[in-house]
Order: structure tokens, then sequence, then C-alpha cells
């Protein structure tokens, strides 16, 4: 029986090789790609204005802990920053502090509006409420004394 021998070309793979690694980086910096095109860019920015009942002010007549005697309606209006100053419709208003967590969504006008009945504990003459909101496509807007609370 006569012995075959196989020749292999070692050449060749070593220049494969290269060719390989190329290809698996083209193709891995294309789905890197893919995954940052997908998310979202929150570039822009936008404007939270209180335009009725910023300051709510009743003299209880004493310091005791007090519930305000009535609600108050508080109206917000949502536009974008930049050139344009469009209405922001579909963000999400929140409003959070002095015994009060509101919520409501912007309409089509970028205006949103949140009955709210406040409250002071004991010995507190004035507290802030924070205005929170969020939409998509935007960076969120806070304001820390959107409505100020006194008692008088």
């Amino acid at each position: 029986m006569k012995k075959r021998t196989i020749q292999t070309n070692n050449d060749a793979q070593v220049l494969g090789l290269p060719m390989y690694l190329i290809i698996v980086m083209i193709v891995a910096v294309a789905i890197i790609a893919a995954v940052l095109f997908m998310i979202p860019q929150t570039n822009r920015t936008m404007n939270a204005i209180v335009t009725d009942n910023a300051v709510i002010a009743e003299d209880p007549g004493n310091a005791g802990p007090y519930t305000f005697s009535q609600s108050y309606d508080i109206t917000i209006q949502v536009q974008s920053n930049g050139d344009r100053t469009d209405p922001v419709s579909g963000a999400i208003v929140n409003l959070v502090g002095s015994g009060i967590i509101g919520s409501a969504v912007t309409d089509n006008h970028g205006i949103a509006t949140i009955t709210i009945t406040p409250k002071l504990e004991e010995n507190v003459y004035e507290s802030s409420v924070k205005l929170i909101v969020k939409a998509n496509g935007f960076e969120d807007y806070q304001d820390e004394d959107a409505v100020m609370i006194y008692r008088l």
C-alpha cells in the first residue's frame, strides 16, 4: 500500500486570518452604529411656566397644622426652547410638595391644569411646590419653587 501525503498551504491560512478579522470588525462597527442610532436623542430643552396661581396665601389665624380652605387650579404652560417656542403636547406635569402630589398631561396647546389643596405643618409659614415636567424627546424640566404657599 502506498502512503499518500496531502499538501497544505500554510501561507494561505495566515493570509486568511487578517481578512477574517477585518470582516468581523466591520460587522461589529455596523452593529454598534445601529444601536447608537436607536438611542433617543434628548438634547432638546423645554420651559414650563405657571400661568395661574403661582402664589397662594391664606390666613388661618393660628400656627397649627393647616389645610387650605379651598382648592386651587394651577395652570402650567410647557413650550420648547430654541428659535421656535412650540407647545409641547403629551408632556407629563407633576407638582410635589406642601402635602401635594398632582399630575396632568399637556394638551395640544401645551397646557395642563392640576387642582391642589395645599397643607402646611405646624409653625410652617411658607413652603414651595416643585414642578417636574417630562416629555419624549426633551430633557426633563424642574422648578423647585414653581408655586409658593404662604400662611399670612
